[in-house]
């Protein structure tokens, strides 16, 4: 509704002369959208496009921020293997009450709608879990945006609900922040930005998260520190890092301890406490 009201704000700007050289584009989408037969196509889709656009777009930032998205095989497996390592070790699964589940780094929110499509979820406890127990942060605006929309219109076409204005349910659980940064002591930062933002970030931090799932970012490989935003610090992660792989580590050159992909294990650790499961590709 936000986007539609800016597009509706926009129009008569003169800008029809930018998105004409987008018709090759949108007219690629559209055959290729009309093809889509399932739920997994869908998601197959939506990856797919948002990735390519990503990598040619903002190329830079998008291996800065290890932009990857997620074969949607590979979704399946590791929520299947999470619902069964809860089951085996905390004698709880992911459709039960109580067991909250995080995606910190959820792109186009591939993880958490195919979890609301697999029978993993009863259908007595989808409305439960989408409305309390789900949970989602991404950093990128625009794949925010996605993510929200793809797990709401999910959701409503598995619980049977019609998307007109009056009985839409947004998802709440999701939350435009930088999951390291929220985690770190005394941060402020995303707590400042928006209202509504800022109450599900406060929510999310004092909610007992049990199943992390996700695809961490990946950061290796770069042609210099610069192109890693190597400015990016997190006191208290790399803090609790340094205690633990880097005090516990023979290696003599340590500074690989302290890429974004280790920090979301260090991360997601620390996050579970005593008792969870962290499941990553």
């Amino acid at each position: 509704q936000v986007m539609q009201a800016m597009a509706d704000a926009l129009d008569g700007s003169g800008l029809e002369a930018e998105t004409k050289r987008l018709a090759k584009f949108y007219d690629s989408v559209r055959l290729r959208a009309g093809k889509v037969t399932d739920a997994q196509s869908k998601q197959h889709l939506i990856a797919d496009l948002y990735q390519k656009f990503f990598q040619t777009a903002f190329k830079k930032q998008s291996d800065a921020l290890g932009i990857v998205y997620t074969p949607v095989e590979v979704v399946d497996f590791i929520l299947r293997a999470a619902d069964y390592a809860a089951r085996e070790h905390l004698g709880r699964g992911l459709t039960d009450e109580g067991v909250h589940i995080l995606d910190g780094f959820t792109g186009t929110g591939t993880f958490l709608t195919r979890l609301l499509q697999s029978d993993l979820i009863t259908p007595q406890d989808l409305a439960r879990k989408y409305n309390a127990e789900l949970h989602a942060n991404e950093i990128m605006l625009l794949a925010y945006y996605i993510a929200a929309v793809n797990i709401e219109t999910t959701y409503h076409a598995m619980a049977g609900k019609t998307a007109d204005q009056d009985s839409y349910e947004p998802f709440p659980g999701i939350v435009l922040a930088d999951t390291f940064q929220i985690a770190e002591h005394d941060d402020t930062l995303d707590l400042e930005v928006f209202a509504a933002n800022n109450d599900r970030i406060a929510a999310q931090i004092n909610t007992d998260i049990s199943i992390i799932i996700g695809n961490p970012p990946y950061s290796v490989g770069q042609a210099s520190a610069n192109d890693l935003n190597a400015n990016t610090k997190y006191p208290t992660l790399d803090g609790r890092i340094e205690a633990t792989y880097a005090a516990k580590s023979t290696a003599q050159l340590k500074n690989s301890l302290y890429d974004f992909y280790i920090r979301a294990f260090r991360w997601a650790s620390d996050r579970i406490g005593d008792a969870g499961v962290v499941a990553f590709v």
